[in-house]
């Protein structure tokens, strides 16, 4: 039975007054030692984002529960910690061994709640550690059918939420989605009692909306949130939502809103160890490398480490840079690394083979790698991955008269799915090839449009190759701003070396720029391009 004062602080927990909780719950520790008020401070410490009293608090309750006996308890807050000791950075192995703690405590008692808990919580892992959505999503089933059984409502509404993420992350994306807005619907209803279930379950809906690129969807499920975050002071799902929310107005091509969301979530989050930090950091480099910043894009992207999306973003970069080996090794060893169930992330990532490949020279492997992806968007059937398949068709076509073609199919798809920045790029690569065939009317109908798009990244070798091609050239034409910087100096006659110390950049940077100017201008010496530095008045 429960003292007053754990009633009064469990209450508090529920209706999200961390403060309150968190001296209700120190309180009852100091003067009972009860294993449930250690298990209510995690609680309280999770929604603040402090792991190392979240986890040491976990610890205090599997001990307090082991001590008084309680398996099924002990059990709960085991398998908790399988999930929570990756969140917050221990590791994949401490946290299956706390998953195999919770499953020894629970042999023989299939039929209780706690045991569909710990199928939860093996779901979670298995999604989002191990990028294995069949074991996922048969994790997520088991964990329904617990709570059917045993009339856990909860259970139910969550396990069907994982589901529907395993289903859309293998493909199944119209069932998944259907799945996603039922479970979401019922916990932001007040159908699910524990805050943070219902928090996690918004964000499995807005995560699955990314991966299946449905923006429009995610939006709105992003402002409901908004709108739980602030009713509630759920800082930590606030934070997460925001990223989420960056990547929704990124692929809209709100880029000044994008930046202020990402640059907020990482100040709310620089002391944090939750994986989410990384994922903004991500989305930053990606916004950077669309800016023409490549320096900067390049450091965060560093700093993103393996994420799928960082990996994309670096090899898009080495394609600016020339560097068409090493985006495909890149990205070839990232495909390898995959699933081959996880099949929207191949898809994203198939798009970049077909990229690299094609700069690269391996036209063989490029079209069997759009192969695959025509398959997966048949079958799959989001506008936004059939954008990305006619995309790659385009960048094989043997001919302008096919790449125009499959361009039209792309700037259509694109536009379906909401995705402004991808459909300004695609209606630029029309463009070009409408100017190849000598279409002036259509090149600035298409540029121009792609401009429109493009204005709220404000700048951009994305914004300058549409000017180009509008005959908007001011005196810098296509290149960006450090570009005109490093060309001035180039045309002074100063070496690579006096250009890094006068810009206060490496010498290894001055190389890249080089290329890149070299490459932008077509010209293949730096006498060329001085030339073109004096005839527009650059030196």
């Amino acid at each position: 039975m429960m003292s007053p004062e754990l009633v009064t602080a469990e209450a508090a927990l529920r209706a999200g007054r961390w403060d309150e909780a968190a001296a209700g719950f120190a309180d009852v520790i100091a003067h009972t030692d009860d294993p449930r008020a250690h298990d209510g401070l995690a609680q309280v410490a999770w929604w603040l984002d402090d792991a190392g009293t979240a986890l040491a608090a976990r610890e205090a309750a599997y001990r307090g529960f082991r001590g008084t006996g309680d398996h099924r308890a002990a059990a709960l807050v085991a398998a908790t910690l399988g999930y929570d000791s990756i969140l917050f950075g221990l590791g994949i192995p401490v946290g299956r061994g706390w998953l195999a703690r919770a499953a020894d405590l629970l042999t023989g008692q299939d039929g209780v709640p706690e045991s569909g808990w710990l199928e939860i919580r093996r779901a979670e892992v298995a999604l989002a550690a191990e990028h294995a959505p069949r074991a996922g999503l048969e994790h997520a089933r088991a964990a329904e059918s617990v709570g059917r059984a045993t009339g856990d409502g909860d259970l139910v509404v969550v396990g069907q939420a994982l589901a529907g993420l395993a289903m859309v992350r293998l493909g199944d994306v119209a069932l998944g989605m259907a799945l996603l807005d039922g479970s979401a619907g019922a916990a932001t209803a007040g159908d699910v009692e524990d805050l943070m279930w219902m928090g996690k379950v918004c964000c499995w809906v807005i995560n699955a909306c990314q991966d299946a690129h449905d923006f429009s969807r995610a939006a709105l499920w992003c402002a409901r949130v908004d709108e739980i975050c602030s009713r509630h002071d759920l800082a930590p799902l606030f934070s997460v939502c925001r990223i989420q929310y960056a990547s929704v107005q990124m692929a809209q091509g709100e880029c000044v809103a994008a930046e202020a969301t990402l640059t907020g979530a990482l100040h709310r989050l620089q002391h944090s160890k939750r994986g989410a930090r990384l994922e903004a950091v991500a989305h930053l480099g990606e916004l950077r490398r669309r800016q023409g910043r490549h320096d900067e894009a390049e450091a965060l992207l560093v700093q993103a480490g393996y994420q799928t999306s960082a990996v994309i973003s670096r090899c898009h970069l080495h394609l600016t840079e020339g560097d068409a080996e090493r985006a495909w090794s890149s990205v070839t060893e990232l495909l390898r690394s995959l699933p081959a169930d996880q099949q929207l992330e191949r898809a994203e990532v198939l798009a970049m083979v077909v990229e690299a490949g094609a700069a690269a020279g391996r036209s063989d492997d490029a079209r069997a790698a759009a192969a695959q992806l025509r398959a997966m968007a048949d079958l799959i059937g989001t506008d936004a991955l059939l954008a990305e398949s006619a995309a790659a068709q385009a960048r094989l076509a043997l001919n302008e008269a096919i790449a125009i073609s499959s361009w039209q199919d792309a700037v259509r798809h694109a536009a379906a799915a909401g995705l402004g920045f991808d459909e300004a790029e695609f209606r630029l690569k029309y463009a070009a090839c409408l100017q190849a065939l000598g279409d002036s009317k259509g090149v600035l109908d298409q540029a121009g449009r792609a401009l429109d798009l493009l204005k709220p990244l404000g700048v951009g070798p994305s914004i300058d190759r549409a000017r180009a091609l509008l005959g908007h050239d001011d005196a810098s034409g296509p290149l960006s701003a450090r570009q005109v910087d490093v060309l001035r100096l180039l045309a002074r006659g100063l070496t690579n070396t006096d250009i890094a110390a006068q810009l206060l950049i490496s010498e290894h940077t001055v190389h890249r720029h080089v290329a890149n100017i070299y490459r932008i201008l077509d010209v293949s010496s730096r006498a060329a391009a001085a030339t073109y530095a004096a005839s527009r008045g650059l030196t």
